[in-house]
Formats: structure tokens, C-alpha cells, sequence
């Protein structure tokens, strides 16, 4: 037993060693700030597939300011959100603002449920990019509703998990215009 004693003191120093070196070779790479998630991975290339099939770009709305909101037909804060989402849409359009919806969903219930809501911004399918959509908009957590705020220039101003309130949409319109 006591033989055992220097080299279990041997390997914890080493070990220890070891964990100083790996340290100092990282630190300089922990210190370094991350990079800026705005406008990566280029979101101008994002692609969209509408309710309707029809496919588009996120760059299609450069020039306006875009809130993006992710969303189901069986999520219940997202059901509460869609009223106050539509009527942001409506009073501000005229100023440049689009809501855009993507959908975890499949299209039949998609279109069922933007007819009960009277949805009448876009609306798009997450289909197989739902990965690609939550790193892109910065959703890390894949929670719904998520949404994203994006500047004229479609640089990532703001994000939100949870249910989107009014104050927060209009503080966010006011501090980007």
C-alpha cells in the first residue's frame, strides 16, 4: 500500500501538469471574443418554402425590418402571440416592417390555422431546415415561440424566447429606426 502512495502522487501531479499546460495553450483562444452573429451565416441566402410551395429568400426583404417569428400550430404561447404579431404587421407595413412566420409544421395544418387566425403575413415552412433556422436566427435552444429581429440590412438586432409582447416589438422598431 504504501509503495502504491508515491505513484498515485506521481500521476495527480502530473495530471495536474498536464491541466496547466492544456490551459495556457487555450487561454489566448477562450479570450478572444466570439464572432458577431449578425449577418452570419449570410441571411440573405437563407432559403424560405412557403404554405404554398413557392420559394424564396430571407434577402428578399433587404430594406425592411423583418421579425421573425418561429412558431406551431399546437404551441399555446405561440397561439396567444399571432394576434398581437398580426396587428404589429398591419400598422407599421406602411413604414417598411414585415412579420414573417416559419412554421414547425406541415402545410395542410399550417394553412388551416393562418385561415382560423386570419394570418395574413408570410408564412413559411421549417421542413428539414429547422437546424439551419435555429443557428442562423440564433435560437440555440430550438424553443418555441423564438424570435428574431433583423435591421434593415438583415443583421440580427434582437431575439426573444418565449411569447413576443408589443412593448418588446415596439421597442425594438423604435430603437432600430
Amino acid at each position: 500500500m504504501k509503495a502504491a502512495t508515491p505513484l498515485i502522487g506521481a500521476l495527480a501531479l502530473a495530471s495536474l501538469l498536464a491541466g496547466i499546460g492544456l490551459f495556457l495553450w487555450l487561454e489566448p483562444m477562450l479570450r478572444e471574443p466570439p464572432a458577431s452573429p449578425s449577418p452570419e451565416p449570410e441571411l440573405h441566402a437563407i432559403p424560405l418554402t412557403g404554405v404554398d410551395g413557392r420559394k424564396q429568400l430571407l434577402g428578399d426583404w433587404r430594406g425592411q425590418i423583418l421579425i421573425v417569428n418561429f412558431w406551431a400550430t399546437w404551441c399555446v404561447p405561440c397561439r396567444r402571440e399571432i394576434p398581437t404579431l398580426i396587428e404589429f404587421q398591419r400598422e407599421h407595413a406602411g413604414r417598411g416592417v414585415r412579420v414573417i412566420g416559419i412554421a414547425f409544421d406541415g402545410a395542410e395544418p399550417v394553412r388551416r390555422f393562418a385561415r382560423e387566425y386570419a394570418i395574413d403575413y408570410p408564412l413559411f415552412l421549417a421542413g428539414n431546415g429547422i437546424t439551419m433556422y435555429n443557428a442562423a436566427l440564433g435560437n440555440s435552444s430550438g424553443a418555441l415561440p423564438f424570435t428574431a429581429v433583423l435591421d434593415r440590412d438583415l443583421r440580427i438586432y434582437g431575439r426573444h424566447t418565449g411569447e413576443v409582447s408589443r412593448s418588446q416589438l415596439d421597442g425594438w422598431l423604435a430603437a432600430i429606426e
